[in-house]
This record gives C-alpha cells, sequence and structure tokens, in this order.
C-alpha cells in the first residue's frame, strides 16, 4: 500500500447522507466534491487551527457494516494517508476479537485507523504497540484507561476493572487498520455478553459530563468543521443542541483529538525502532501487572502448552507477548483470555 503524498493538510471527506444529516455544520461547510464524497481542508493559511499541519485526514459516514470493512474498501480504491480515519455513526456488524460480534450501540465511537508500515506496525507487536498508543492518547485527553492484553481498553471500577473499549487489528490487501469502539453513552448489560464474560462494561467516565460535551463540541467546530472564512460568533453554538445529532458532533470531536494525539505520540515517542519505547509505554498502562490471573485457552510462544494456565502478569515481551510467571518458570503468552484466578 503507497500512502498518499503529504501535503500538510488533513482533509476530511463526507459522505452526502452524513452530511445531510448533519446540515447545520456541512450544507454550507463543504468546499467541492470528490466522487462519492464533498471534502474540505482542516486548516487556513494563516494556520489558526490546532489541527494545522495535522496530516491524518477522515472519511465520515453515516452507516456501515463495520469500519475495518469501510477502510479496507478505500484502501483498494485510493490511497490511503497514514493514519487515515474511518468513523461512522452507525455500524451494523462490528466485531472483536476471533470475530465475535460486537454489540455497537447508538451513541459510540466506531472508528478505523490506517496504519503506517514502519516500527512497530511491521512486527507481531503491532496490536499491544497500538493499545499503548490508545491508553496514552485517552490519558493526555483526561481519561484514566489501562489496557487488558491483548486488545481491551478498561477502566477502574467498583469491581476491579470494567470494560469500555476494543481494539481490533486486521491486515488485507497490505493495508494494516486498526479499529477501535469506545462506548460514550451506552454500554452492554452483563445479560447481552458472552456467557464467559470476565469483567462488565462500561461507558467511559465523564465523557457525559457537560464540561467535556462542550469541550469536545468546541473541538470538532474550531477544527475540521471551521472554514477559513468563518467567525467564531457565526457557528452553531453548544447551547443549541438538542438531540443525538449533537450529540455525535462531540463524538467527532473526541474522535478528532484522540487520533490527533495517537499520532502525535507515535511520531514523538514510538516510531523509533528501539523496542524498549513502545514496550515502556504498553507497560504503562498494562491492566492486571503484578496480579495472579488465569490465561483461558492460552498459547505460548516457546512451549507446546494450551488450555488454561495460572500465573502472574510481569510485562510484555518484545513482540507483544505477555509474560507470565507460572509454577512452570517464565512462559510467553500470545493468545488467550486474561480471566479471574480463584486458586
Amino acid at each position: 500500500m503507497r500512502n498518499r503524498e503529504n501535503t500538510g493538510k488533513a482533509l476530511c471527506f463526507v459522505e452526502p447522507l452524513f452530511a445531510q444529516k448533519h446540515s447545520a455544520f456541512f450544507s454550507e461547510k463543504c468546499a467541492g466534491r470528490q466522487g462519492d464524497f464533498f471534502v474540505f481542508s482542516s486548516a487556513d493559511g494563516a494556520g489558526r487551527h490546532d489541527t494545522a499541519g495535522f496530516n491524518a485526514d477522515f472519511y465520515l459516514f453515516d452507516t456501515v457494516t463495520s469500519t475495518l470493512d469501510k477502510a479496507h474498501e478505500l484502501s483498494l480504491q485510493k490511497e490511503m494517508n497514514a493514519f487515515a480515519t474511518i468513523i461512522c455513526k452507525n455500524q451494523t456488524n462490528g466485531r472483536g476479537q476471533l470475530r465475535r460480534k460486537w454489540e455497537s450501540l447508538r451513541n459510540n465511537l466506531y472508528t478505523a485507523l490506517v496504519l503506517p508500515e514502519t516500527y512497530p506496525f511491521n512486527t507481531e507487536a503491532a496490536a499491544p504497540a497500538f493499545g499503548g498508543l490508545a491508553a496514552y492518547a485517552l490519558e493526555k485527553l483526561g481519561f484514566d484507561i489501562a489496557l487488558k492484553w491483548p486488545n481491551d481498553l478498561v477502566q477502574k471500577s467498583e469491581n476491579g476493572y470494567e470494560k469500555i473499549g476494543g481494539i481490533l487489528l486486521e491486515q488485507r490487501n497490505d493495508c494494516l487498520v486498526a479499529g477501535m469502539g469506545i462506548n460514550l453513552f451506552s454500554a452492554p448489560c452483563d445479560e447481552s455478553l458472552r456467557e464467559d464474560f470476565f469483567i462488565s462494561a462500561g461507558k467511559l467516565k465523564h465523557f457525559q459530563n457537560e464540561d467535556n460535551q462542550k469541550r469536545f463540541f468546541a473541538y470538532a467546530d474550531n477544527s475540521l468543521l471551521k472554514s477559513s472564512g468563518e467567525k467564531c460568533a457565526d457557528l452553531l453554538q453548544y447551547g443549541e443542541i438538542k438531540d443525538e445529532n449533537d450529540n455525535f458532533t462531540a463524538i467527532l470531536g473526541f474522535c478528532f483529538a484522540l487520533v490527533k494525539q495517537i499520532k502525535l505520540c507515535y511520531e514523538e515517542r514510538v516510531s523509533s525502532c528501539n523496542p524498549g519505547t513502545w514496550n515502556a509505554l504498553c507497560k504503562r498502562y498494562l491492566a492486571f501487572s503484578g496480579e495472579t490471573v488465569l490465561i483461558k485457552d492460552a498459547l505460548g510462544k516457546d512451549a507446546f502448552c494450551f488450555g488454561d494456565i495460572a500465573g502472574k502478569i510481569i510485562g510484555l515481551g518484545q513482540e507483544g507477548e505477555l509474560l507470565l510467571s507460572s509454577e512452570h518458570g517464565l512462559i510467553r503468552i500470545v493468545g488467550g483470555s486474561i480471566t479471574k484466578f480463584k486458586g
């Protein structure tokens, strides 16, 4: 996959159906039409917007089967810039680990990012490395998040942890894409989770607070959605929002800010070929570190082992494997699910 030429500007590609349903922002802001999209730039010539120089394109859709599917579809049609991001309002056939169905409730974030073809995304460590980046970016935005190996985003709760999101990496046609779902306004109840679930689902704490709603609404309004000729007084104000369409504007702003932080952290801290950099980042956010857990359906890297294995989590290996101290010594786990140890 060849990336689109770096233009120094982020572009926002807006599906006409999406623009129609969010007409308060898009009906008069789209600069032109490119194929099946309206398109506009994120920054004016003076670089007033805080996304100026942030070269990551966004593709906005109303309804897709999954953002992963849409990202791979677009990668076959055009050259995609690294960190190009798909965002949708509705996802009809989301999926998680082992192709399990992901329940895509309304008013949550469903997105997919095209990852660069550089270290560590060209190694086996791609999934945990991206998870560490996502946890770091969420912390920068004011949210306390941990990474439950291999691909869950969790937060502290009264019962330990609760899952607020998931990450799934898929590679097709030389294009590696990270799909991500985060519960913002709704979360599945325990009865709807699979029978062997370990932790309950929850909503990202404090996202629903009015101050955060205003903050991310303003981020959307002041970055990708504001054209260079507008003044603040001419923009839709937060106090006017009434329905879920406007809630989704705050979700858009949240996604824009999240992707910006992921990309900045990658470029500033992780893109070097030093394995210790991304590993230290992941270890900082690794849930259950130092605790004894049970790995269900475990698959070991160095030895022939399978089934359920108990041990203490002590970190991650250079290829993203989970390091487990057990009665059999150090075990490198490359597959399996962390569950509660009842010994």
